[in-house]
């Protein structure tokens, strides 16, 4: 087991590993910059306010507030090579964008949510959604993130590397941030579950509220450069792929690994390579 314990060093390493992490993901940081631009742009209407202000605009403000913080901490997070640490986030960004969804089609709920500090579970939200006809896709992927985010040991695998050697498996505990071959796969995917949910939080409540709160012309601009995004998005999600196939066969081998420890194949590969397909559709 080797590990080092002095915190300067650790912090010292840090920062190497994120100058590092910066420069190899320059794509992903200009993409999460352009998708920033979007959402604040988006969300301007609600910025306009009044003495007669109704709640429904003061609870989706702050929703959109808290969304643009969240969306922040997981790229910076992802930047320190932490991935296991920004899927939390990640899954409180669902909650919030079902919430937004929510509050478009309900101001009493959510005056009850600001006056009355009341909590909206997550399922709760998705089955008041469903019975108004709305459709949370973001909600498919809520149970995985909390999966990859809880503390189980398929969710700190990033932060502990196996190795074999001649004296048998060596452990290496990465206190900090990392850049091993699967740490870095995560930190990929990281990014790419963020863009996907955002993405889906630009194109439809956003979408929705930007249109019957701008000008015609404004909003089509708008609509126009978030397709671009979407276009971006996928040749992205390829050039993921493709820098992952030099290290699959080393995390196959960490996969078998883990099957030893009493781990499911098939969840875990879907949690690492989705439908192994080798580009994934953005809808």
């Amino acid at each position: 087991m080797t590990n080092n314990y002095d915190y300067k060093e650790i912090e010292k390493t840090e920062d190497g590993i994120l100058e590092w992490y910066k420069g190899v993901l320059l794509k992903e940081r200009l993409l999460h910059g352009e998708i920033m631009e979007l959402l604040l742009e988006s969300v301007t209407p609600l910025q306009e306010f009044s003495k007669d202000t109704d709640y429904r605009k003061l609870a989706l403000l702050t929703l959109a507030t808290r969304l643009f913080n969240d969306a922040e901490a997981v790229k910076n997070i992802l930047l320190w090579g932490l991935p296991s640490q920004a899927q939390m986030i990640n899954r409180d960004i669902i909650e919030c964008i079902m919430l937004f969804r929510l509050f478009l089609n309900n101001a009493g709920l959510a005056k009850r949510w600001m006056m009355h500090s009341v909590e909206f579970q997550p399922g709760d939200v998705n089955a008041k959604l469903l019975g108004i006809g709305v459709n949370a896709r973001e909600y498919a992927f809520y149970g995985l993130l909390s999966h990859e985010g809880h503390a189980n040991f398929l969710a700190s695998i990033s932060n502990v590397q196996e190795e074999v050697v001649e004296e048998g498996m060596r452990h290496t505990f990465h206190f900090g941030s990392s850049r091993t071959p699967w740490t870095i796969f995560f930190v990929q995917y990281g990014f790419l579950d963020l863009f996907f949910l955002l993405h889906l939080l630009l194109v439809e409540p956003l979408a929705e509220y930007y249109f019957q709160h701008s000008d015609t012309v404004v909003y089509m601009s708008w609509a126009n450069k978030v397709d671009k995004i979407v276009a971006e998005l996928e040749d992205l999600t390829i050039e993921v792929n493709k820098r992952s196939s030099e290290n699959e066969l080393d995390i196959e081998k960490y996969i078998v690994e883990l099957i030893e420890k009493k781990m499911r194949l098939k969840e875990f590969k879907k949690i690492l390579f989705g439908n192994n397909d080798e580009t994934t559709k953005i809808e």
